[in-house]
């Protein structure tokens, strides 16, 4: 086999001797990629609290169907909440049982976050297998490992929610039309494997894999006026296996919530996406490609010559056979990543099914510098390396302000943490002007990639206690003996993020001042957001009734409002325990601010 140095495609010639690729043929490349996902998404896992909005909604939605039993319809408190599908919330709980006898309590976050993990591992692996099929397997592992330990794949992968394992099964599918394009030995056994894929994608988060996996395919068609490699797709065995997953759910759910299920699909979710009805999420076109070379990092260095090698790919006429394999991954990574731009709701995280094709030709990108005289590629995709790398590090410094401490220690740890990333990024950025293979050069960016992964998400982030205000509420519930019991009412006024309901119990009120002060009886337990204490107290006073801190309130940030609150822990007590005079005092004495 000899190799195009365009973009490192293997065409018929002998096994390479280098040690790298005897390691790496076969089984051993799946085995390393997989070790290399699953220690970027562990990071974080087992430390980071849950974070809101959306991961502690999942965690908590999964949570009430363990407790109650019911795994059909979906719940958040008593709100039904079936806007997705049932799909990870079904992996969910299905870890939370695997794990069940080193966790005892529901409200610890690690295993609903498993899934997750697993979801970076499947994107990774799928990747690996579908570059493959394009790429020699050298480059394809190189893609894969750049996608692996991406920041936002290793972000997502950190948190119980759908687009993790949502991006494994979109892989999964899109690689089985990789092999199908380039001449499997076996069509209709991968014909199958993209149905059950697609099918499993539909579960986790409804019409995103079938629109990725047909816009890729469109795109295909018209570029390359060519459809009968496609052929093995219509074999009826396929849709048969995808509906036998996807169909019985879609049954029972519909007849569940009445049709409810589906009304609020396209209105809470589909339709908002569309039509921009989510104005809390909107963004103008471009609002991807300028967060592109950050969320992507470390594979930001690659972008410039993926970039140029996809024009080149781009220019060549379409029946070039050579550029085929890039023609695919073209074919993936834009059409969605151009569809989701002109979406006016807007989210990070939307454009992560494209991710591993970018990764791929980042990785294709890297290989065909050292045969082509880019003389551009290095020092820009290098600045760019660097710019990103020191936005991350920044953040990490920002991040180890939010510690215990007061500002000469927060300064003290910003130094540090600045003084150790920057010498990280430094040495990346030498080591990749001084070596010039591609595989080592890869080493370099993963390895930096890691690093700064896992200072952010296992050190700093779970330390970074002030930016976590539902747990510095309920450290202070334990310190005063308050935690919500069961049978006994407990009211959080004025404070509404899911992450308390998850820490503590379903049972607890969110509630405004009026509905507290209507439903609370002598004795209750009560949380009040500082800005609505005084509007508490004068509705409780309507009802005979105060409300008594136990300690100082607890201050912290609410990262779903993005707003720094001060959380009042304290009972509410008869009007008439309440001091005479002065201003109202906490158990210890002090005057409450």
């Amino acid at each position: 086999m000899v190799t195009d140095a365009r973009y490192g495609r293997a065409m018929a010639a002998p096994a390479s001797t280098a040690l790298f690729d005897q390691f790496a043929r076969g089984w051993r490349g799946y085995v390393l990629i997989g070790l290399i996902a699953l220690t970027a998404g562990l990071f974080g896992v087992a430390r980071v609290p849950v974070i809101d909005i959306d991961e502690a909604r999942f965690a908590q939605a999964t949570r009430q169907m363990v407790e109650s039993g019911d795994y059909v319809t979906i719940r958040l408190q008593d709100a039904e909440r079936n806007r997705k599908p049932a799909g990870i919330h079904w992996l969910q709980a299905a870890s939370v049982h695997a794990f069940e006898p080193f966790t005892p309590k529901l409200n610890t976050i690690w295993p609903y976050r498993i899934p997750s993990v697993l979801g970076l591992m499947l994107a990774a692996l799928a990747a690996l297998w579908g570059g493959s099929a394009l790429l020699p397997q050298r480059t394809a592992i190189i893609g894969a490992g750049l996608y692996a330990t991406g920041l936002l794949a290793g972000g997502e992968a950190m948190l119980a929610k759908t687009d993790s394992m949502l991006v494994g099964f979109t892989t999964l599918a899109i690689a089985a039309l990789a092999h199908l394009r380039f001449g499997t030995q076996r069509p209709r056994v991968i014909a199958l494997v993209f149905w059950a894929a697609l099918a499993c994608g539909v579960m986790i988060k409804g019409p995103v894999t079938p629109l990725v996996t047909a816009l890729t395919l469109a795109a295909l068609a018209l570029w390359e006026r060519k459809a009968a490699w496609m052929k093995p797709l219509t074999w009826w065995a396929g849709p048969l296996l995808a509906l036998a997953i996807a169909l019985p759910w879609l049954i029972a759910i519909g007849f569940a919530t009445e049709g409810r299920f589906y009304t609020e699909l396209f209105a809470n979710e589909i339709g908002p996406k569309i039509v921009g009805g989510d104005h809390a999420h909107g963004g103008a076109p471009g609002y991807y490609l300028l967060l592109l070379p950050l969320l992507i990092f470390p594979a930001t260095y690659a972008l410039p010559a993926a970039a140029r090698l996809g024009f080149i790919a781009i220019r060549a006429p379409r029946d070039d056979a050579t550029q085929a394999p890039l023609r695919f991954l073209i074919a993936w990574a834009a059409p969605s990543f151009v569809a989701f731009e002109l979406f006016p709701t807007k989210l990070v995280h939307y454009t992560l099914p494209v991710y591993p094709a970018i990764a791929l030709l980042c990785a294709a990108g890297m290989v065909a510098m050292r045969g082509r005289r880019w003389r551009s590629t290095h020092p820009f995709g290098a600045v760019i390396f660097g710019v990103v790398g020191a936005l991350i590090v920044g953040l990490s410094a920002f991040v180890a302000t939010q510690m215990p401490g007061d500002f000469d220690a927060d300064l003290r740890r910003a130094i540090a943490t600045g003084i150790i990333g920057a010498i990280v990024v430094i040495g990346a950025i030498v080591a990749l002007s001084m070596l010039r293979r591609p595989t080592t050069r890869a080493i370099v960016l993963m390895v930096c990639a890691l690093f700064l992964s896992f200072s952010l998400r296992d050190r700093l982030l779970p330390e970074a206690r002030s930016l976590f205000a539902s747990n510095e509420a309920v450290a202070a519930l334990t310190r005063t003996r308050l935690m919500p019991r069961e049978g006994e009412p407990f009211w959080v006024v004025g404070y509404t993020q899911p992450s308390l309901v998850f820490l503590t119990r379903t049972s607890i009120q969110l509630v405004t001042p009026d509905e507290a002060a209507a439903g609370a009886h002598e004795g209750d337990g009560m949380i009040v957001e500082g800005r609505v204490l005084e509007q508490t107290r004068t509705a409780l006073a309507a009802h005979g009734l105060g409300f008594t801190e136990a300690e100082e309130p607890a201050r912290a940030v609410a990262l779903g409002r993005g707003e720094r609150m001060a959380l009042f822990v304290g009972r509410v007590t008869a009007l008439s325990d309440e001091p005479a005079d002065g201003p109202p005092q906490n158990r210890a004495g002090r005057a409450t601010p």
